[in-house]
């Protein structure tokens, strides 16, 4: 476990989570602000053991998820995306369930890890969103999370928060 809050936990992914991985990643909705358009078992199994491998989640230059779970159910409700730039960035992705949007999970959560980041010694979190994901952006605003940068290549926005 990496983290607990009120209502969720935050642990590494396991192999036993690849079907409930691809089965919320495959929901159209959930799909519509990422960057895959569907997301097979078969994918989801070589997602969960690349990060059933990871020991040290702050290694320059890798990158996991770690599974939100809803702790009085014991059910994978989303994930977070981290890729580790160097030991004082990282940045940070969430995809949650869309049967829990609406609940407050994802704020609790992020707000969870910011936190923990900033006990681990990180002094940067990278968001990458696409424009017109509203309710992403709100939420990294709330934040404090700032825009610096534009891509036209991927059609993203970069944001940018200090802890």
């Amino acid at each position: 476990m990496i983290l607990e809050t009120e209502r969720l936990i935050l642990r590494q992914l396991e192999e036993t989570d690849a079907q409930m991985l691809s089965d919320y990643r495959n929901k159209k909705e959930v799909a519509k602000y990422q960057s895959w358009h569907s997301y097979s078992l078969f994918t989801a199994k070589r997602r969960c053991h690349h990060c059933t491998k990871i020991s040290n989640l702050y290694q320059t230059g890798i990158d996991y998820n770690l599974g939100i779970i809803l702790k009085d159910t014991d059910t994978l409700i989303g994930d977070l995306f981290v890729g580790v730039v160097n030991q004082r960035t990282i940045t940070l992705g969430y995809t949650l369930d869309s049967a829990y949007w609406h609940n407050g999970y994802a704020r609790e959560m992020v707000d969870a890890y910011l936190n923990y980041l900033r006990s681990k010694g990180i002094r940067n979190v990278l968001c990458y969103v696409y424009p017109e994901n509203n309710a992403s952006k709100r939420l990294l605003d709330d934040f404090g999370f700032k825009m610096f940068q534009r891509s036209r290549y991927y059609g993203d926005e970069g944001y940018k928060k200090e802890l």
